[in-house]
């Protein structure tokens, strides 16, 4: 009860997430006496001190310097250039540009951010509703998360012991399911004549070959991540150096964008968010160690198996508790804070720790466009200029559809694990 008590009410009291995470740790240690205090301090170092973890850092570096070369638009350029003359066509550019983006930048509060400057001025010019536009955009950035090097995956399989090279290509079928609902929605909408959507004309082979020679570069970064870790060449965190190294001798050599000038305030600013995931990563070490000293999980194991015997009906309930915490709690913290009170609950059900990580990170995600929280959401609002309140009321029926993709993924195993097992997860 005290820890309970601790937690609702410093997050009531509006307290940052990594302090009020430290809070509760130290009021389970209070409650059980100054015995533990003396190994506070390395349990802060050892939950940090994580290799795996370096892989934050990287990926968002390189997210910011795809950004600042001028990747999105050569993207958007390209992907134009083949299915503009379609109708619907820029909400069809908007999800691949959207699932390439995955590729790099694995956040989706910088996805949004870049598809609200680049893409949503586009959609307004073809006849696109304003607040349709900006909660599609939004939606479109749920992709970055899921397609690999998802943070949340990095995240979940350090807290886990979870091999991220599965988690990386377990992300893969889920974030092109995301892709096909959202372009089946833009499909069946595009058949209304009453939807005043401009088409473009089609302007031949010759202007899609020139499109992809000035984007091939910004079409293979997406794509090297993933290749590198598949292919046993380099760990996650390597891969993320790799893809740095790319894009940097691209932008700053073929593409000619990025500026020495401008890699020291880059740097500084992904140091800046690197910290503030390593110092909730921390703390949530620290309250996680509290748990299990309480037996916190097994009680919570236990209750679960008196409910119910079935594995299926336990996904449904984990599935809607994540969805109602997603409402409000970022997803990181929360992936942090509740994977040692669910893994002994996977565990002895049988779940799989990489269908299920997926399924956490999955639902975790949507949560970033859910009311009251949803970062995503206030992102995309101010990028945009679209109001909040009205981006509220237009976003439910896209959470709808991505609720309805992630119980496609938990009820349906086989498709999730088909990559990780094709490449050798399980043998």
């Amino acid at each position: 009860m005290v820890l309970v008590i601790t937690f609702i009410v410093t997050m009531v009291v509006g307290v940052p997430i990594a302090y009020v995470l430290g809070l509760v740790g130290a009021a389970g240690l209070i409650t059980m006496g100054p015995t533990y205090f003396s190994t506070v301090a390395q349990k802060l170092f050892s939950s940090a001190n994580n290799y795996s973890l370096m892989a934050i850092p990287m990926f968002i570096l390189a997210g910011e310097l795809m950004g600042l070369s001028g990747d999105v638009n050569r993207l958007m350029d390209f992907c134009r250039s083949i299915i503009g003359r379609i109708r619907g066509g820029i909400a069809y550019v908007c999800t691949i540009v959207g699932l390439m983006l995955g590729g790099i930048l694995g956040m989706a509060n910088a996805e949004a951010a870049l598809l609200s400057s680049t893409i949503y001025p586009e959609m307004r010019k073809d006849g696109y509703e304003d607040t349709f536009s900006a909660c599609f955009i939004a939606s479109v950035s749920v992709v970055g998360p899921l397609i690999p090097p998802g943070l949340l995956y990095v995240v979940y399989g350090v807290s886990s012991g979870t091999p991220i090279k599965s988690l990386f290509e377990a992300g893969l079928v889920p974030g092109f399911l995301v892709a096909i609902a959202l372009m089946l929605v833009i499909f069946l909408l595009g058949r209304n004549p009453k939807r005043q959507w401009k088409t473009h004309e089609w302007r031949g082979w010759g202007h899609v070959w020139k499109c992809f020679k000035e984007a091939a570069f910004s079409i293979v970064a997406p794509f090297l991540t993933f290749f590198c870790i598949a292919a046993g060449i380099t760990t996650a965190t390597e891969a993320a150096s790799v893809i740095i190294v790319f894009v940097l001798i691209v932008g700053t050599i073929i593409y000619k964008k990025i500026q020495l000038k401008d890699l020291i305030p880059m740097i500084i600013h992904s140091a800046v968010m690197s910290a503030a995931i390593l110092m909730i990563a921390s703390m949530a070490g620290v309250m996680g160690w509290v748990l299990a000293i309480e037996q916190i999980p097994q009680q919570i194991c236990n209750f679960m198996m008196s409910l119910t015997d079935s594995p299926l009906i336990v996904l449904f309930i984990i599935q809607i508790f994540l969805l109602f915490v997603g409402m409000f709690m970022d997803a990181a913290p929360a992936v942090l804070i509740l994977v040692p009170v669910f893994l002994p609950i996977i565990q002895q059900y049988g779940l799989d720790p990489v269908h299920f990580g997926l399924l956490m990170c999955f639902n975790l995600t949507i949560g970033v466009l859910t009311p009251p929280v949803g970062t995503c959401l206030y992102t995309t609002a101010m990028a945009t200029g679209v109001r909040v309140d009205r981006m509220i009321r237009g976003i439910w029926p896209w959470i709808g559809i991505l609720v309805i993709v992630l119980f496609i993924c938990t009820y349906w195993e086989g498709l999730i694990l088909f990559i990780p097992r094709l490449l050798g997860y399980g043998s």
